[in-house]
């Protein structure tokens, strides 16, 4: 365990700023990622809960898309509701899709951030065998795989980006479908009460 220990801190001393920047960049992007994912799917799953129990009867619970579509028909005639509502449902949309832009960029990025990383590594070695009298695997080994590992890391930190917002476009989807029967139900009781 030691010698490991030894072998990460001797690589990064040996990194140069732009291998570190590109490792620590990815290891940001990675974090930012999980957190939006994480918070965006506890989001969409409370919401979506609250949407499917309210069933467009009695009264929403707060800060869902239905309590706001719900206060904001309160100020108007049962025709001009409909435009209202579609308004405030697409609102609602662009508050819960906050973050999912970010989620997007991450995961269309950092394979060609660690790419970056592989290329200037592999260049940075190959600068190194320049001034060896003699070549050998050793050489060019272990900077070459240390360069690999950029692409890599870049890979583990897109992937679980992309599934992520796949997985929570898909929920934010089934959340406005509940919402959009809401908002039927909603506008249907309006008129009915006019």
């Amino acid at each position: 365990m030691e010698n490991v220990n030894l072998e990460m801190m001797s690589w990064w001393s040996d990194a140069d700023a732009i291998v570190r920047g590109v490792f620590i960049t990815l290891i940001v992007m990675s974090l930012v990622s999980w957190t939006i994912m994480i918070f965006k799917s506890a989001q969409l799953f409370s919401a979506f809960k609250a949407e499917r129990h309210f069933k467009g009867v009695g009264i929403p619970a707060p800060h869902t898309p239905s309590a706001h579509i719900l206060n904001g028909m309160t100020t108007v005639s049962a025709s001009d509701a409909r435009s209202l509502i579609e308004a405030l449902a697409r609102e609602s949309r662009l508050n819960f899709e906050t973050g999912l832009t970010m989620l997007a960029t991450i995961g269309n990025t950092a394979p060609f951030i660690g790419l970056l990383g592989t290329v200037w590594g592999i260049m940075h070695a190959l600068q190194g065998l320049g001034g060896a009298e003699t070549l050998s695997m050793d050489l060019i080994a272990g900077p070459v795989a240390e360069a690999l590992v950029a692409t890599a890391v870049g890979l583990f930190t897109a992937i679980p980006a992309v599934v992520g917002y796949n997985l929570l476009l898909r929920q934010l989807r089934r959340l406005f479908g509940a919402v959009d029967s809401n908002a039927v139900r909603l506008l249907s009781t309006l008129k009915e009460s006019a």
